[in-house]
């Protein structure tokens, strides 16, 4: 295959899901001997971590505003307007999210560019009516789209009549990686000053998507039976930053978790954003991975847990059913199950065969996915899209449009 010439646009640079799919498949891209850009939108800050491919931040001050849909125009012409006036000549154009699908979008009809490509890694449920916009446009729009599971395949499919291919995600396993005889999960702990805590980890932030609120209650209940058997457990959420406006929900987190005698500091911790290493030591530090999101692409973090041999609860939800298998590699739950979601807690700190079985089936699934397999994957579909072959997406708007 020869050499190709690719766009790979983000809208952040927190780790977020979708960053970090899109650094991570560009170095990968890259190691393949593929031409790759990033472009991003930036307030002055640099990527989360370092990026081993030439990369583009695009500026974007630091302003308030008056409401999420005056933002969401502003960051689509910024990302337009700086593409447009600029020498961006690739093979391939490849959103990853809604706001720079709808700028390639803009570039498309100025004719500016040819086609572009975007990964649907799930769909929101929005109230803003920019946002709703811009995603329902991202959506339906794009000349070529890929999602990266088999359920996010069939909801296109069926709820949008867009055809798409589906090319699943990977995890470095050289970055997380499950402890070795010679390492101690307790020095991992100091490093984030837990002490000797038990130490349940959520990765994603405090917002609805992820369920936040139902991992609140479980880790009281839980925390609860610890303490009458005189231990303790403490709570980190690590995840980035999002560009969409939780503060509601994030408000209403923190007073029930006054309410319930919790405090962050002591038994939550939050550190924000953090370095990629930073969140592979946070993986080595935690003795259960709670996860009882509403709604996933595929669930990155997940794969990041298991590749570092962390014990999982997850919500028994498509498409993180995909390749999680309860009582084999995680422990599946309802996602709003708070009182069972406790009790695997508790039963995951009292039953170490069970502990160490799933680290081990977990250890063997993450291996299954790789970055590399990802990067070859979007190749043969960019020639497709160069060569003609690529399915493109079904749409009625397509007709009209063309």
């Amino acid at each position: 295959m020869k050499s190709l010439d690719v766009a790979l646009l983000t809208y952040s640079t927190k780790p977020r899901g979708g960053v970090v799919h899109t650094l991570s498949l560009a170095e990968s891209l890259a190691r393949l001997g593929h031409a790759v850009r990033v472009y991003s939108l930036s307030s002055g800050e640099n990527f989360f971590r370092d990026v081993h491919v030439p990369h583009t931040l695009i500026p974007c001050p630091k302003k308030e505003y008056a409401g999420m849909d005056e933002k969401i125009r502003d960051y689509i012409d910024i990302y337009t307007e700086y593409l447009s006036s600029r020498e961006c000549a690739h093979d391939i154009f490849h959103a990853e999210d809604c706001i720079s699908a709808n700028a390639l979008l803009n570039l498309r009809e100025r004719g500016l560019i040819g086609s572009f490509a975007r990964t649907v890694h799930h769909i929101d449920d929005f109230t803003s009516e920019s946002l709703i916009e811009c995603q329902m446009k991202s959506i339906l729009e794009p000349d070529y789209v890929i999602t990266v599971s088999n359920a996010w395949e069939r909801e296109l499919s069926s709820a949008y009549s867009i055809r798409s291919t589906v090319i699943r995600n990977g995890v470095d396993t050289r970055r997380f990686r499950w402890l070795t005889d010679d390492d101690s999960k307790e020095t991992y702990k100091e490093r984030f000053s837990l002490g000797c805590s038990r130490v349940m980890l959520s990765i994603g932030g405090i917002e609805p998507r992820k369920n936040t609120m139902t991992a609140l209650r479980a880790f009281y209940i839980a925390r609860s039976h610890f303490q009458r058997k005189g231990e303790r457990l403490v709570w980190v959420i690590g995840g980035g930053e999002t560009l969409f406006d939780y503060r509601a929900y994030r408000e209403e987190f923190f007073s029930e978790a006054e309410r319930l005698g919790l405090s962050v500091g002591r038994d939550i911790f939050i550190p924000g954003s953090i370095s990629e290493d930073a969140v592979a030591d946070l993986y080595n530090a935690a003795d259960v991975f709670v996860f009882p999101s509403l709604r996933e692409g595929w669930g990155l973090v997940v794969l990041e847990a298991l590749a570092s041999g962390v014990p999982v609860i997850a919500s028994g939800i498509e498409p993180m059913t995909e390749y999680l298998r309860d009582g084999e590699n995680s422990l599946l739950v309802s996602p709003m199950d708070s009182d069972r979601i406790a009790s695997l807690i508790i039963g995951l700190a009292e039953d170490g065969e069970l502990r160490r079985g799933l680290a081990l089936k977990g250890r063997e699934t993450a291996e299954e996915y790789s970055w590399e397999n990802a990067a070859l994957g979007h190749a043969v579909f960019y020639a497709g899209i160069l060569n003609g072959t690529a399915g493109t997406s079904e749409k009625e708007t397509a007709m009209v449009r063309r």
